[in-house]
């Protein structure tokens, strides 16, 4: 394989208009190396796992993506992982243990969400389920009575 010309310039240092065409250039290798566009992926992925945690830390952060959790779903990711809680969170975990006691259970499980476009997306959610039904209302009903709160 032969490249059509060499580098001269660092790639900070040029153009956006070379910049791309660089990476086209890379794109055809990529596809000419794994034999079709289809398989240049599976080249590609191969490339990233073998950089270092912190340079794909680095490539995240300089491509701008960014890895949003809800709350709700770090809250149940950590339950599950067994990972302590800090600072506000512990008083999160608390607070929610004073107001539903032990009679829910948090697990992420796999939802099928669907997309702007029409399609469909398999993400993980927090799921929320009562173990024990006649648990649950009566501590209900011992906190409606203790707080003196009519029962709706």
């Amino acid at each position: 394989m032969v490249l059509n010309h060499c580098a001269k310039a660092p790639i900070t240092q040029l153009s956006k208009r070379t910049q791309k065409r660089r990476v086209l250039e890379l794109q055809r290798t990529r596809n000419i190396l794994s034999g079709s566009s289809d398989d240049s992926g599976i080249l590609f992925e191969d490339e990233v796992r073998a950089l270092s945690a912190e340079q794909r830390q680095q490539l995240l952060h300089s491509a701008g993506i960014k890895l949003n959790i809800e709350p709700t779903q770090g809250l149940a990711i950590k339950s599950m992982i067994g990972l302590p809680c800090f600072g506000s969170e512990r008083k999160h975990r608390a607070l929610c243990r004073e107001l539903i006691g032990d009679n829910l259970e948090v697990e992420l499980a796999p939802f099928s969400f669907k997309l702007a476009d029409g399609g469909e997306e398999i993400r993980g959610a927090a799921h929320v389920y009562t173990p024990s039904l006649t648990a649950n209302n009566t501590q209900l009903l011992e906190q409606n009575e203790m707080y003196d709160e009519p029962i709706r």
